[in-house]
């Protein structure tokens, strides 16, 4: 490996491209930000306890909406697993009006619910299930337009290099609500930076982007947000080989709401130097 990895040199694109596709980048980004499963639209993050658990703006209610729902919406019932919605405003599931007791979460079901701008849904977290809330007319959405960035550097974009393990680990990833939660990791990213050899390990097996990675460097909780911060990279080819590139690191979405649940990285993908590429924080 020792051998593999001194031979790993930096990828230098065209730069006149190379700039014109992360400049595209980030507007696909702030895009995704904003869009309809984006995460600035959050507006509520409540979690349930088995049994009833009413919702609706009044403050009476086990989940507090906000002001602009009705006092009283209904009451989300939690058991074995399941959770059923009783309507006592007129919520809406694919459209249609609901009358009666529904199954929202469950063997299968997993439906989205609305009323007004407020739509919602059930998520689950370790074993913990809760209601995610989103507002389409939130505020944020109105002017939030930009992200701050180092300057693009092409020498932030390197050669890497899988290995996969030879047997499967299990490793558990805590949230920002201090759950623990076991993911399985498949193998590692080999690469070098700044002249020394590291390995970021993924999450899970690759998703639509590519695979998860999330790291730390030594501008976490400085210039970058101090939690970490996330990426993607493309699958490898046939003989292992890929590509990482930091100018696409990105804010975990706590660094934009307080109703997230980011993961926090890991021991093994601590980076102990400066990686002055990607997505900045200055604070909320």
């Amino acid at each position: 490996m020792a051998g593999l990895l001194l031979s790993l040199t930096y990828c230098r694109p065209t730069d006149e491209a190379y700039l014109k596709s992360i400049s595209e980048w980030h507007r696909l980004r702030i895009d995704s930000l904003k869009g309809k499963t984006g995460f600035l639209n959050l507006a509520g993050l409540y979690w349930l306890d088995t049994g009833s658990n009413s919702f609706g703006s009044d403050s009476v209610n086990h989940l507090v909406f906000p002001a602009k729902a009705k006092p009283n919406m209904g009451t989300f019932i939690l058991k074995d697993s399941l959770v059923y919605l009783v309507p006592r405003a007129r919520i809406k599931v694919h459209g249609k009006i609901l009358t009666d007791t529904t199954l929202v979460y469950g063997v299968g079901e997993a439906k989205n619910m609305e009323w007004g701008s407020l739509h919602w849904f059930i998520i689950k977290r370790g074993q913990t299930l809760g209601v995610r809330l989103r507002d389409f007319e939130h505020p944020l959405l109105n002017y939030f337009d930009t992200i701050d960035y180092y300057p693009t550097n092409p020498e932030y974009k390197v050669n890497a290099q899988w290995e996969a393990y030879p047997t499967l680990k299990t490793i558990t990833f805590a949230n920002v609500l201090g759950m623990q939660i076991p993911y399985p990791v498949y193998g590692a990213f080999h690469f070098t930076l700044q002249g020394q050899p590291f390995a970021l390990e993924p999450l899970g097996k690759p998703e639509a982007d590519g695979y998860f990675v999330m790291f730390y460097d030594k501008t976490s909780g400085n210039t970058t947000y101090g939690s970490g911060r996330y990426l993607y990279v493309n699958p490898p080819d046939s003989t292992g080989a890929t590509s990482i590139d930091f100018n696409k690191a990105f804010n975990p979405p706590c660094a934009f709401t307080q109703f997230a649940t980011c993961l926090f990285p890991h021991k093994a993908n601590r980076l102990p130097i400066f990686v002055e590429a990607g997505e900045k924080f200055a604070g909320h």
